[in-house]
């Protein structure tokens, strides 16, 4: 008796695994290159790490010893002569912004300012820190629309900023008509081109 054979007599008897092997190989090969190029990057990175503890470490020392030079100065800076001698230069130099102030320049151009019908009661200038000086105007008239001229005239001109009415009064109308003002403003002499 004959032994029964599978014989398969197609024209293609093995299925397409050539073009399956192909795509795997590249895969493969494209999987090689990734892993190639991260081990390289990893390699590269790790050395750049260790340069920058390196100089990391560096810095931390060198921060270090200037916070101690620093803590240092601070305690020889904070001693009650220091502090006598800071307040002594902060009132001088007050002393010396104060000084500066041209107070004939200053007359000269309120007096043109004002009009006829105002007078100034009051004129206290007040020097900060940083040289800015600040102006309180004590002002009498004997209407508002006067008072309103003068006070047009300080907004319009560059000389005088942050301008603000502080009191408005109208005195007792059996004895007087005049209005009291109170007026603060800052005053930059700086900005005068005459």
């Amino acid at each position: 008796m004959m032994a029964a054979f599978d014989l398969n007599l197609s024209t293609q008897p093995f299925p397409a695994y050539r073009l399956i092997n192909i795509a795997l190989a590249l895969v493969l090969a494209v999987l090689a290159v990734v892993s190639i190029w991260q081990a390289v990057g990893f390699v590269r990175y790790s050395e750049m790490a260790r340069s920058i503890r390196s100089e990391e470490q560096e810095n931390r020392v060198e921060a270090e010893a200037l916070g101690r030079s620093v803590a240092e100065l601070e305690a020889r800076i904070n001693t009650p002569e220091s502090a006598a001698k800071l307040n002594e230069i902060g009132y001088l130099n007050h002393l010396i912004l104060r000084k500066d102030l041209s107070w004939t320049k200053l007359i000269g151009i309120l007096e043109e300012m004002v009009p006829e019908n105002v007078h100034l009661t009051n004129l206290t200038p007040s020097v900060g820190a940083n040289g800015t000086v600040s102006l309180s105007l004590g002002v009498r008239s004997r209407s508002i629309a006067d008072l309103t001229g003068f006070i047009k005239r300080v907004e319009q001109s560059p000389l005088f900023e942050h301008l603000d009415i502080q009191v408005e009064e109208k005195t007792n109308p059996t004895v007087s008509t005049d209005v009291d003002m109170r007026l603060t403003a800052d005053y930059h002499p700086e900005r005068d081109v005459r």
